[in-house]
This record gives structure tokens, sequence and C-alpha cells, in this order.
């Protein structure tokens, strides 16, 4: 229950990790109803309580459900608080957990720890409608935790209650901004991060501007100047013609503009993207008691490999072997640091057998490029997508000619090794094929069987269909038998 927006998640775990079966959001704006000695209006409570009979319809038949009701900053400094949480119990019987600003921030990190992969270092933002939260982290691990009293829907209402978008609306809400985060602690002025998220609604909807006017989500000071200076131009939130923000946030995007802003003036920092996972994601794994991976996406690849029923001993055979061949060519083909994407490639290669044995690889290509991946960009989902989709039988080579040039060649040489060594496990014979040498040219990878030729005929052909696939990405498969 936030400041700006209650959200309704139902979710199950399954095999370590959440799946999510229903998610919707409404537009209550408790915050707007928070006056300057932070009563809540009785408008406002109703609001609430109008969305929680809504949100009661979607799970009151749920047999046996664990429910967690998490309110944020709002509820958190209203005084009249218990009349909202004695009347949201009537119609919900379950407790209100009213979170601390540290906890919330707390839960935040947690949120994206099991969403995407941290560095050594990072530092976390996120713009809540009444609060901002601030962390600091080492991968897995928040180490500060910062909730500032400056959020999208307070600074709106302070600031930009009317619509109209100045200058001087501008400069004094970055400068009431400025003075939360200077009361920061000095650990988050050193500057010495890795990596720079922003998460939630407020950053998400800058990023799809930056989108719209620069082609990338990427946020950067000189971005952020030029986005506010267009706000300006537009004069009014009516006028605002962001096609790629949703509308209801339009009018909210001054207001976590400024304070984004006055984020990058105050701290040392050069860019922002954004990041996966925030409070809601946080709860729910807490909730699911699932531990935290200091590998996310490995937890992805295993919790895939559970759901659909991998064959995990053949999957290692394949995965050993593919390591072998990796080994021996990496240099040469410079895929050195492609190593972890075909290991994950060669576990999950069978996933689509779970749907049909026919065609298998390409119903893995499916799964992969339409399920939820925590931890995978979206460049390493289609990359991962492609090597099982091109694992066997026919290439896909219309697709991969759509890549770029760079791209494309390392695309080729990786499909090549998972093919190869999906081809040497046909059968899960591989422990009767012993591969005595592997090298790589340009064009050329050259393999050297240490077995006599006549014990393997049909494998010998299969060598020689995959010779002629090979030949459509430009690659030339030679292989001897000692």
């Amino acid at each position: 229950m936030g400041s700006n927006s209650f959200h309704l998640v139902i979710a199950r775990e399954q095999d370590g990790s959440i799946q999510l079966l229903h998610k919707e959001k409404q537009l209550v704006q408790l915050a707007d109803g928070l006056n300057d000695d932070n009563i809540l209006s009785s408008e406002a409570i109703e609001r609430g309580l109008a969305c929680l009979r809504d949100f009661k319809q979607r799970f009151s038949a749920v047999p046996g459900p664990r429910v967690r009701l998490v309110a944020t900053h709002t509820l958190r400094v209203a005084r009249n608080r218990e009349q909202f949480i004695r009347a949201a119990y009537e119609i919900l019987p379950y407790p209100i957990e009213v979170v601390s600003g540290h906890e919330e921030a707390r839960l935040i990190y947690n949120g994206i720890v099991h969403s995407q992969v941290l560095a050594a270092k990072n530092i976390v933002i996120d713009i809540g409608g009444g609060s901002t939260e601030v962390v600091l982290g080492n991968r897995t691990n928040a180490t500060r935790l910062s909730s500032l009293r400056c959020g999208c829907v307070s600074y709106n209402q302070k600031f930009f209650a009317g619509g109209a978008l100045t200058t001087e609306a501008f400069k004094q809400a970055m400068s009431a901004a400025d003075k939360q985060f200077a009361s920061l602690s000095k650990e988050y002025f050193t500057g010495d991060w890795e990596l720079t998220l922003g998460s939630s609604g407020s950053v998400k909807a800058i990023c799809e501007a930056m989108l719209q006017f620069h082609g990338d989500e990427l946020i950067t000071l000189p971005r952020l100047k030029q986005l506010r200076q267009q706000l300006i131009n537009w004069g009014h939130v009516d006028n605002i013609v962001l096609d790629n923000v949703e509308k209801k946030r339009t009018h909210l995007l001054a207001a976590g503009l400024a304070i984004l802003t006055s984020f990058f003036r105050r701290l040392p920092i050069s860019s922002l993207t954004f990041a996966n996972g925030a409070l809601r994601e946080g709860v729910l794994y807490e909730m699911a008691g699932i531990e935290t991976y200091s590998d996310i996406r490995q937890r992805t690849v295993d919790s895939l490999a559970q759901l659909y029923h991998v064959d995990l001993p053949h999957a290692e055979k394949v995965r050993l072997t593919l390591l072998h061949l990796f080994n021996a060519v990496a240099e040469t083909w410079q895929l050195q640091h492609w190593q972890r994407t075909l290991t994950y490639s060669a576990i999950l290669h069978e996933i689509g057998i779970h749907i049909n044995s026919r065609a298998h690889h390409k119903h893995g290509a499916y799964i992969i490029a339409n399920s939820d991946l925590p931890g995978f960009g979206e460049a390493q989902q289609q990359m991962l997508a492609l090597l099982i989709g091109n694992q066997r039988k026919k290439l896909d080579v219309e697709r991969i000619n759509q890549l770029e040039a760079p791209l494309k060649l390392t695309t080729e040489r990786l499909i090549c090794l998972i093919r190869l060594a999906v081809l040497l496990n046909l059968g899960r014979v591989s422990g009767r094929l012993s591969i005595a040498k592997v090298t790589a040219a340009a064009n050329e990878i050259s393999l050297t069987f240490a077995e006599p030729r006549h014990r393997f005929s049909l494998f010998v052909k299969d060598l020689q269909r995959e010779q002629r696939q090979l030949n459509s990405l430009n690659i030339k498969l030679n292989f001897s038998f000692i």
C-alpha cells in the first residue's frame, strides 16, 4: 500500500523461484490526502478502503493463501493511521505491516537482488510517492539504508499542484530535494560504485521518456536537464506528449524528475539504469523463504531445470562436452566471455521436451524467449533462446543473419559449439566417444576422435549432415578418427 498506488500480487513459489499468477494496481494517491499536520483525509482513507474491497474479490476464494499487507510512507507518518488500519481489517482480516523507512529500503534492495545480477558495489534509488529510499550494497547485502522525506506525490502536491511546469517550480522542488540528499551519511558521497540503479514507477517513467528522445533508457544528468527543459516548454502537465509513458504517470513526472536530478547533482553519479524488481519482489521472496543466491542467473537456470523436469545427468554430460570444445577454441574464436551463457544453454537445452519431444528445440527457444528470467538482460535472454533453438536440425539462418556483424559471428560460433556438444551426446552415448583433439581456425573447427571409424558408422553420417548445416554458417567442420 504505497503513497501513490496500491498493488496486488498473487504468486506461487515453484522450484525455488516465484511465479506471478496475477498482478494489478490502482491509483489511490493516499499521499494527496495528507495535510501539513500529517492527518489523512476521510476521502483518501475511503479511496484506499475501496481499493482493498476490489482486491479482496481477486483472492478471497484462494484456498489457504499466505497474505502479507505492507504499507509504506503515508501510513507510516499519518497520525490517524489507526482509523484506516481498523477499517481495512474489517475488509481484509490480516494485520497491516507499516514498515519503517529503513525496512522499506531493505525490502527494495532484496527485491532487486532476486531479480538481476548486482556488482560488488551498488547504489540504488527508489522514488516513491511519499519517500525516497537510497541504498548502498555489496552484491546481495545491503550495507547502508536511508529513507528521505521526498516523494513524487508529496512534491507534486507541494510544487506542481496546479499542473504548471515552470522553471521556478523545478528550482524550488530541486532545492528541497537537495536538502534531503545532503542529509545522507558520508558513505553516499564516495562515488565508489560499479552499478547505479533506479527502481519503481517514477524512474521507470523517466527511462521511458529517455527511450522516446534518445533511443535508449540510460539516464544521465544532461539528459535529465533536457527533459526538464522540454517539460518547461510544454508548460503544463496537460500538454505533455510522451507516447511511452503511462498517462496516469505523466502528472507526477515533473516531481520525480526534480528528485532524480537532485540525486545526480548532490551525489557523484554519472549514469543510471532501471532496476528489475523492488519492494513487491522483496516481500514475495521473503514470504516464500527463498534464499538469496550469489548468482541470480544460476538460480533462474536451476529453477527452470526443475520446473521443466530436465534430465540433469544428461545435461551435465552435454555441459562437460561443451566446455571441452569451448576451452579448445575460445581464444581463437574470441569467445572468452561467453562460457556461462554456453553453460546455461547446455543445462536447459532439453526443456522443450516437457511440451513435446518433436521439435523440442523450438519449444525450448520459445520458453526461454517468453519467460521471466531474473538476472538475464534482454540481450542475454535472446542469445540463450537462439542457442537452444538452433542446437539441432535445421538452422534458423534468416534470424541469425538479422544480427549485427560482430554479434552475428559470435552467435554462429556459439551455435556451432552447442550443436556439436549435443551431437556428441546423441543417444546418450558420449561415454563411448573420446575426443583426442580439437583445433580451430577463423572459420573452421577440426575434431579428432580416439576411436576407429568403422565402429561409429552412424555417427559419421551424423557428422556429415552437420557439416552441411554448419556450411550455412560459413563454418567448415573437419573430423577424423585415429
